[in-house]
């Protein structure tokens, strides 16, 4: 029987194989409607495009006969012009001439050293007659047809009746006969048989090179991908010789670690919710045995266990709370009443709640900015985020029990500090603090009070106001957490 592991190989030679398949058939199938595009333009559309190029230049030899004309023929002499006829007539390959409505001179290209291949054809008079009745009849003062002569060529005249304010009124006239294509196109196709061939040769080898380099990256990504989705975050995603792919697997590898520590964190947060459960609910359990079978009937103990039974079932309640309100803020369900209000006030009225810790020797001190600030937000919520920043840094104070509450106007914005002299923070650690159930405690011993989820609620509220946050800390000298909004202008 075959391994997984030789199973898994011989699938993604299979994905490979099949990946280069149909890479090389699309590179190839893209070189074949190419190429067949070409052979329709050469074959079908050459005739008619050769008389449309045909026409454009005789309308263009026209304009420039007549711009020349009307801006130089006071100053030009009689062989300058005619040598300019000429070289218009040998650039284009056409006939041109120009001439009085009433025949009193004209001058042909003809008659110039620099003529060209176009010569003097047997029906010339005859289409440059047909050319000045219709010029004569013409509203639109140019025209132009076509005519097919005895011997199968086709011949192309644009004839134009330009008028000068300066100038005496002439024609102009180019004739250009339109050689046969036949054999031509013939000779072209006997190079476009050897150059397809040649094209789709080189099209199978450029397809089947590139389809590897292509395949063989992506096929080893899905099969990374697949074991990345299984929960196997030591994955490496490899991306090739591509920008794109080397890009996507930068993003992929990114999203492993992320994955990685979100599921640390998460292994981490059902094994601290758990202990901090397992430890009140022991303690309610002993308790509630110890009134059964000893104090039921010994009313100052009995009151004293009950006692542990209510503080203990107060901290359940407090964990379940912050879990729900954490919940619903990221769900999204919470709803926030904003108003305007002095922030500092809301501040003074939450700090003055923790005036009783100085009972147990906390130096507690609130530092107001001299003026009124007024922002605009949730009162409560702001309220929360200051009650569980206070908390936190009482929680987390040794020796020194020095905790403060500050206000200070920074341009248009207001700045309140939290301060202690606790445990501190390691920097490595200070930005993984705002989330679930990440607490400083891992850098020395926590105090048994607490859910571990102020400072992500207090995270999500102000996130929510579009404030910022952070925190400066030291370990063993203490933290200061800080948050900035705007002042509301009144």
């Amino acid at each position: 029987m075959k391994t997984e592991a030789a199973e898994k190989k011989e699938k993604n030679t299979r994905q490979v194989k099949d990946l280069r398949y149909r890479l090389t058939a699309s590179f190839i199938l893209f070189a074949v409607i190419l190429m067949a595009i070409l052979w329709i333009f050469q074959s079908v559309f050459l005739d008619k495009y050769y008389e449309l190029a045909m026409s454009r230049r005789c309308s263009k030899a026209v304009n420039s006969v007549a711009s020349f004309y009307a801006s130089k023929t006071d100053s030009i002499s009689m062989q300058e012009f005619v040598e300019f006829l000429g070289q218009q007539s040998a650039d284009n390959d056409l006939f041109i001439r120009i001439e009085s409505p009433d025949g009193s001179y004209g001058i042909s290209s003809t008659e110039s050293s620099k003529m060209g291949r176009f010569p003097m054809m047997d029906n010339t008079r005859d289409l440059l007659h047909q050319a000045r009745n219709m010029l004569k009849s013409s509203e639109k003062g140019y025209i132009s047809f076509s005519t097919n002569s005895r011997m199968g060529d086709k011949t192309y005249v644009y004839a134009k009746h330009v008028q000068s304010e300066s100038n005496n009124p002439v024609y102009v006239f180019a004739i250009a006969t339109l050689t046969p294509l036949g054999p031509a196109v013939g000779i072209l196709r006997s190079q476009l048989l050897i150059v397809t061939g040649v094209a789709l040769i080189i099209g199978i080898f450029v397809a089947r090179f590139t389809s590897k380099r292509l395949a063989t990256p992506i096929s080893n990504m899905e099969i990374q991908a697949r074991e990345l989705a299984k929960g196997n975050y030591d994955v490496h995603f490899e991306g090739g010789d591509y920008k794109e792919l080397k890009d996507l697997a930068a993003t992929l590898n990114q999203t492993a670690v992320d994955l990685k520590a979100s599921d640390a964190l998460q292994k981490d947060l059902i094994a601290n919710v758990s202990h901090d459960l397992r430890t009140p609910l022991t303690m309610i359990k002993s308790y509630a045995e110890m009134i059964r079978d000893l104090s039921g009937d010994i009313p100052e103990k009995r009151d004293e266990h009950l006692g542990v039974i209510i503080q203990e079932a107060d901290r359940l309640d407090d964990l379940v709370g912050d879990i729900l309100t954490l919940s619903k803020m990221q769900a999204g369900v919470v709803e926030m009443e904003m108003e305007d209000f002095d922030i500092q006030e809301a501040g003074e009225s939450v700090f003055s709640t923790y005036m009783v810790m100085e009972q147990e020797g906390f130096k507690l001190s609130f530092s107001p900015a001299a003026e009124k600030i007024t922002v605009h937000g949730d009162r409560r919520k702001i309220q929360q985020v200051m009650s569980n920043l206070i908390s936190n840094a009482i929680r987390y104070s040794r020796d020194v029990k020095e905790v403060s509450l500050g206000f200070e106007k920074s341009g248009g914005s207001v700045i309140c500090s939290v301060c202690d002299k606790g445990i501190g923070i390691d920097e490595a650690d200070q930005a993984k603090i705002w989330n679930r159930y990440q607490k400083a405690s891992k850098q020395g011993v926590r105090s048994s009070q607490g859910t571990g989820l102020g400072l992500s609620i207090a995270s999500e509220i102000l996130e929510k106001h579009g404030a910022t946050y952070g925190v400066e800390s030291k370990p063993g000298e203490g933290s200061r957490f800080w948050f900035s909004m705007p002042v509301k202008n009144i």
